[in-house]
């Protein structure tokens, strides 16, 4: 997130205190804030128990987590996909990638983990670490190391550079069934047995439907940790020289993850006299490939969700600053559900 606007081209040394400097309390979310949400996205509190049918796909967004979420203050709820748009440590040091990578695998009642960095993610930019490292850490660090402890984490987790990763639903969903068959095959008991030697059995669970129909492609995900220039942070590009980052986003990208967020959607600044942050060159690369979703954070104030609306509102973008922390750096924004038709 930017700790507050630029006002001079000396760069700002990182913040060192991550406790709340005021008492804070969740988002409270009036009864029209909710039925205002688009069709099939919910607050984590209000999303229904059961997905619309079984071959749907539920996904559930979190941001800017910075190393303070955990089972116990910051409940995850299951889900089949978990998109992370960035900044999910505090100053990017390998340790704190450790503790990030365990949290991660202590979810698993979430298949699949789609994570992308984000600006305080300093060692995993190559570039801008060999150079700045000594403003963040007290020793230097490998970043080869980092970026492979993300890549081999297994559990699910997708670690996302630039670059596309396709959802199969069919496949994913198929084995969450083969699961779930087998976990109720162990309540199969025998209720009695008569003289003939013939048992009655009781299955205690229902009967769970395969979920593959309807399927016939996978959603394309495409994932990008860069953001406009602030305070020479990681994955920092001037604007108007982002476009040659953005221009690569494939055109049938169906979920956008990026680290911040466009111009005028989740972006601003309140402290600084409602400033918008967001990048408009992002912005104009949205008006070409048009996803269905698009997942971000940064900008811690700006959690919350919109649409940017195409052709008249025959079909719309929806617009997800999933940010979890609060400005002060305090869990207190719930998960942000969308629930996925099969395609």
């Amino acid at each position: 997130m930017f700790p507050s606007i630029l006002k001079s081209s000396k760069p700002k040394p990182p913040p060192q205190n991550f406790r709340a400097s005021r008492p804070e309390q969740p988002v409270e979310l009036a009864e029209q804030d909710v039925w205002a949400l688009p069709p099939n996205v919910y607050w984590a509190a209000t999303a229904p128990a059961n997905k619309p049918a079984p071959n749907w796909l539920r996904m559930v967004c979190i941001s800017d987590t910075h190393n303070t979420t955990d089972a116990n203050n910051y409940p995850v709820p299951e889900a089949d996909i978990l998109v992370h748009a960035g900044d999910f440590t505090k100053m990017g040091t390998t340790a704190q990638i450790d503790q990030f990578i365990c949290w991660l695998k202590s979810l698993t009642h979430i298949p699949i983990k789609v994570v992308v960095a984000g600006n305080h993610e300093v060692i995993l930019d190559k570039e801008f670490y060999e150079k700045h490292w000594h403003r963040f850490h007290t020793t230097k660090e490998d970043h080869e190391t980092a970026v492979n402890k993300l890549k081999s984490a297994g559990h699910g987790i997708i670690y996302l550079n630039n670059e596309p990763y396709t959802v199969d639903g069919a496949k994913l969903l198929h084995k969450k069934h083969q699961k779930q068959k087998k976990q109720s095959s162990t309540n199969i008991t025998t209720k009695h047995v008569d003289t003939t030697g013939v048992a009655d059995m009781d299955i205690d669970a229902p009967a769970v439907l395969d979920p593959r129909e309807g399927w016939v492609e996978g959603y394309r995900i495409w994932a990008s940790p860069w953001q406009p220039e602030f305070w020479e942070w990681a994955f920092n590009e001037v604007r108007g020289k982002l476009k040659d980052i953005w221009k690569h986003i494939p055109e049938d990208t169906d979920i956008l993850m990026t680290h911040g967020p466009p111009k005028y959607h989740g972006d601003i600044v309140p402290q600084d006299k409602e400033l918008h942050v967001g990048c408009e060159e992002l912005l104009e690369r949205l008006k070409v490939v048009r996803p269905l979703y698009h997942v971000f954070g940064h900008i811690h104030q700006g959690y919350g969700v919109s649409e940017i609306e195409w052709d008249g509102g025959s079909h719309s973008t929806v617009c997800i600053n999933a940010s979890s922390c609060t400005e002060s750096y305090r869990p207190l924004n719930r998960p942000i559900i969308v629930d996925l038709p099969p395609k």
